[in-house]
């Protein structure tokens, strides 16, 4: 080989190893999923643990009713509490079907691995947030409302016989916490 041969070879080692470096360096922490339905104009931040006995079971509120409005960019923020494979799936009305999910991400079940999933909804209306693994115990409602005025919506005591407790969500714009 000659030596210009064996020189422009260590070049693009280098340049690619360098390449691999920046890549490694730049990808964000924790796995996510995007995907933004409609416009929006603020953010809010959703943190919900992943637990077999339900969302955020080790809080005072399992299970929780988020409210957001229509065109806000809602953050979830899903950590995996117990080791065991988990969804977050999100269906219009009180359905718990894989068929008509909009949203459907899988949680790896490693303890506190954080997988980040952006979601915007342009209609209001009853969403459920569930986990496909563990439909009877994670699951929950997202009210969205057009306006802030949390009153317009009924907001039912339990789905399918589970009690609910509820959860006023605030805008963080913009922010991402890592715990």
């Amino acid at each position: 080989m000659s030596r210009i041969t064996a020189i422009s070879l260590a070049l693009i080692l280098i340049l690619g190893a360098g390449l691999s470096f920046y890549f490694f360096l730049s990808v964000p922490q924790g796995i996510g999923a995007q995907g933004v339905s409609a416009s929006y104009n603020s953010t809010e931040l959703i943190v919900l643990y992943a637990n077999a006995q339900g969302w955020n079971y080790n809080s005072s509120h399992p299970n929780p009713t988020i409210y957001a409005k229509t065109h806000v960019l809602l953050e979830f923020k899903v950590i995996e509490q117990d080791n065991l494979p988990h969804t977050l799936t999100i269906n219009p009305g009180n359905s718990e079907n894989q068929n008509s999910a909009i949203v459907s991400v899988n949680i790896p079940p490693i303890t506190g691995t954080v997988v980040w999933v952006n979601w915007s909804f342009g209609q209001p209306g009853t969403y459920t947030y569930w986990c496909i693994v563990h439909p009877e115990t994670m699951v929950g409602l997202l009210i969205i409302n057009s306006s802030t005025n949390q009153t317009a919506s009924v907001v039912p005591n339990s789905i399918q016989g589970y009690q609910l407790s509820n959860l006023s969500i605030g805008n963080i714009y913009g922010a991402k916490f890592e715990t």
